[in-house]
């Protein structure tokens, strides 16, 4: 697999304070990368010296091999971002917005057309930015970081401030990029919630610090699934949880209905659930172990 992105032992101080203290990791072709860790922890910094806002003391910052230092143009084209709140000209519309990059970039027409469908936007593209919501906003900032076929796209927090729906459709969002245009993904976040539903591998990030690299897929299995489900009537649907065999046990929590099943069930479950016409706006598996480790690891298991 191509690596995209490549940081080799980055150091950063601020003053006399040391931020960043030798991070080493890659991000590959596809892959969507979590770089988890509380505030303060120096996520934001890193982010910064990935997009050449500041330099690192030392240590290598590649981009598909161009070092971002040495070789920035180069290394940087191959680059979009998003941090919270996307620099838009609210007073054009979002297609109006897009073209504006576009004529800068020497971007086609025709691949405009196609970044406004994959963000979802055709229906409000040509109204003006200052009418769109925080969601309809996030999605026109993620669509301007695509233009141009980027293979890395940064990603600074990108759901603060989104409810639900626009966090469900942000998220579809960047996995199309992500697996269909072979775009590398760097996502930083201080939310278990939103990393565990999206990431491929996870970077745990303290003081400045990995604690750890590790993969979604291989590190975080158990013999059970927990589920968090959110329906149309969750009293209802836990009534009829409680009917099938397969689950273990169900709760409410939070707002959402809770479901522990043997491990690999999942498919087997939704399908029972909608043959039973439950109307199911969300569902996703909670990795509890990815929480336990963050507590390990960010948080030397204490809260």
């Amino acid at each position: 697999m191509n690596k995209v992105l490549e940081v080799k032992n980055v150091k950063k101080k601020l003053g006399k304070r040391e931020i960043i203290k030798g991070l080493t990791f890659d991000v590959n072709e596809g892959e969507i990368f979590g770089f988890l860790g509380p505030n303060g922890a120096g996520k934001t910094t890193t982010i910064r010296m990935l997009v050449d806002l500041i330099h690192p003391d030392s240590g290598e910052i590649k981009i598909l091999g161009h070092d971002v230092k040495k070789d920035k143009v180069k290394a940087l084209e191959n680059v979009g971002a998003v941090v919270e709140n996307p620099e838009l000209y609210k007073y054009l519309s979002g297609r109006e917005n897009l073209m504006q990059i576009a004529r800068v970039r020497k971007i086609p027409k025709a691949e405009v057309q196609e970044i406004i469908e994959l963000v979802g936007l055709k229906d409000r593209i040509n109204d003006k930015v200052k009418k769109y919501s925080l969601g309809m906003k996030q999605r026109l900032g993620l669509g301007a970081s695509l233009l141009g076929n980027p293979k890395l796209i940064i990603l600074d927090e990108p759901t603060n401030g989104l409810d639900p729906s626009g966090i469900m459709d942000f998220r579809e969002i960047v996995r199309k990029a992500a697996k269909e245009r072979g775009v590398a993904v760097f996502i930083s976040s201080h939310i278990l919630s939103e990393v565990q539903q999206i990431c491929d591998r996870v970077a745990f990030i303290n003081n400045g610090v990995i604690q750890s690299v590790e993969s979604m897929d291989e590190d975080f299995t158990t013999e059970t699934d927990t589920l968090v489900i959110s329906t149309v009537n969750d009293e209802e649907t836990l009534n009829i949880l409680n009917t099938i065999d397969i689950v273990k046990d169900s709760f409410v929590a939070e707002g959402k209905i809770t479901v522990q099943i043997a491990a690999g069930v999942t498919p087997q479950l939704v399908k029972v659930l909608v043959e039973k016409n439950v109307e199911i706006n969300e569902v996703y598996k909670k990795h509890e172990k990815l929480e336990q480790r963050y507590m390990e690891l960010v948080e030397g298991g204490a809260r």
